[in-house]
């Protein structure tokens, strides 16, 4: 029997799906689509405040990021994704329309965020995801879901975790916590978005290398419970710090000088911060042998969970007012301590700041501001001026060599609106503020407590590490200050934080 061509096609296509394994693509695409719907994309305007002009801010600017629904209706995201934010909107994949946002807590130390929708139809149909109850293990194959550039609908791409490791996160500038490492890619636009195993939430995507291709870290569950925990009540408190410098205790010569016997290790603290929340209860020359029960090894690890951390991560699974148990090596004998835990406010740590406006006072043209990381980054490509290297020295080590006595911030001239009232103050410019008219400048509102009380009609002020003084006549200050504010669009001569915006933590 002959069989035509179209019969012999029509064979082999029948053979072929038989032969061919069963495609689980439409399956698993069904499994998978309630996960999706969690998955929102955030629009944000933002707007950053200028430190270089710290009287008007920046000019607004927009983007875009990743966030996912939790319990209690909570979209979890980045801080770095919605802070400065003016206006924030979320939009559901394959869904039309975006729904008005707002952020309900903000966690800067952590770069996480809850957000809200008060709309209860964004909600209507929407899975959330749930959390897992343990972070995966090395090689463990892991999803991450967001809305990357280059597109508008959702994106999935796999990799596996390849590093667990304690690492600084680029938000704060300044603060160290748990971080996975995937070799995922993880591109803007994908910062918030769920990374999942076994179809729970392990992680949440937040920065990259841009050196490197497929190194991307997550916020690991960790981190997440933490800040879901602080929040409970109303108020993010923020991570407790010991404040409590160490070296590993490995040097035989160091555990000799310490007689610290052979069989115990540890490590050995050489500096308590001032404003630390141990200080007063451990010491310089302090060793830190167990925290919580765990032996700490000389490199400061201990294991915890089948992985070897760092052990300030038992630390970070504390909250503030809890208590931490250390068994301490001092002055030759064993003793056992519990540390009540605070994250007491410290003005001379300078993290990246958000969401405050920058205070200043401005007199016959002189602008003052407080030092900190924002203003640092106007100044950074005039770093080879000798008053931009001692601001940066004062970031680093003014509490070490103890220059925060009797202060509470570091007031710099920062800038010079040009008038013949202050024509020969570009030398000081960038320089500490030491004393005005004989008082100390401890604060920002010093200087105009100072200014009312001239020297023989002269204002005079000293900086830091300078024998030469700025001089002002006072007279002529007063009267033409009004007029350099008009000349220069300036709106107010000064603006303070009140005590809301300065107390507690980012």
């Amino acid at each position: 029997m002959r069989i035509s061509n179209g019969k012999i096609l029509l064979l082999l296509l029948i053979l072929a799906s038989a032969l061919l394994p069963d495609r689980p693509a439409r399956g698993a695409r069904s499994r998978f689509a309630p996960l999706l719907t969690g998955v929102v994309k955030i629009y944000a305007t933002f707007q950053s405040e200028d430190y270089a002009m710290p009287w008007q801010a920046g000019r607004p600017g927009s983007g875009t990021g990743t966030g996912f629904v939790i319990a209690k209706r909570r979209i979890l995201t980045n801080a770095h994704v919605v802070s400065n934010a003016r206006f924030l909107e979320v939009s559901r994949d394959g869904q039309p329309g975006r729904y008005l946002a707002r952020v309900a807590f903000i966690a800067h130390d952590c770069d996480l965020a809850a957000l809200t929708v008060d709309d209860p139809a964004f909600f209507e149909g929407l899975t959330p995801l749930e959390l897992a109850k343990a972070i995966p293990v090395l090689n463990d194959e892991v999803t991450v879901l967001g809305y990357p550039t280059g597109g508008d609908r959702i994106s999935v791409t796999r990799g596996v975790v390849s590093r667990i490791d304690y690492s600084g996160y680029s938000h704060s500038g300044v603060d160290q916590h748990l971080v996975l490492q995937v070799d995922a890619a993880i591109n803007p636009g994908n910062s918030g978005g769920p990374i999942l195993f076994n179809r729970r939430v392990v992680g949440l995507a937040f920065q990259g290398l841009a050196w490197a291709d497929n190194i991307g870290y997550a916020i690991p569950l960790p981190v997440i419970h933490h800040f879901l925990e602080d929040i409970k009540d109303g108020t993010y408190n923020g991570y407790p710090e010991l404040g409590a410098f160490f070296v590993p205790a490995r040097n035989s010569a160091l555990r000799r000088s310490l007689a610290l016997p052979a069989d115990e290790s540890g490590v050995v603290l050489y500096y308590i911060d001032p404003f630390g929340g141990v200080n007063g209860m451990l010491q310089t020359g302090d060793v830190l042998l167990e925290i919580d029960g765990h032996d700490i090894a000389n490199d400061g690890n201990i294991a915890l969970n089948g992985n070897h951390v760092l052990f300030a991560e038992l630390l970070e699974r504390k909250q503030w007012g809890d208590e931490i148990a250390f068994r301490v090596w001092r002055d030759g004998a064993d003793t056992k301590l519990a540390v009540p835990l605070t994250n007491p406010s410290d003005p001379f740590v300078f993290r990246n700041e958000y969401d405050r406006r920058p205070e200043y006072f401005v007199y016959a043209g002189l602008v003052f501001a407080p030092l900190n990381q924002n203003f640092l980054r106007t100044v950074g490509d005039n770093r080879s001026d000798p008053n931009s290297q001692q601001l940066f020295y004062y970031r680093t080590y003014a509490k070490q060599d103890d220059l925060v006595q009797d202060r509470d911030q570091f007031v710099v001239l920062i800038r010079r609106l040009p008038h013949s009232v202050n024509t020969y103050a570009d030398d000081f410019m960038n320089g500490i503020v030491a004393r005005v008219n004989g008082q100390q400048i401890s604060t920002l509102r010093d200087i105009e407590t100072a200014i009312a009380s001239p020297q023989e009609g002269y204002h005079i002020v000293e900086f830091e590490g300078m024998k030469q003084t700025l001089v002002l006549d006072a007279t002529e200050a007063d009267r033409v200050g009004p007029s350099i504010m008009e000349r220069y669009g300036l709106p107010a001569p000064s603006h303070y934080r009140t005590e809301t915006e300065t107390g507690g933590r980012p």
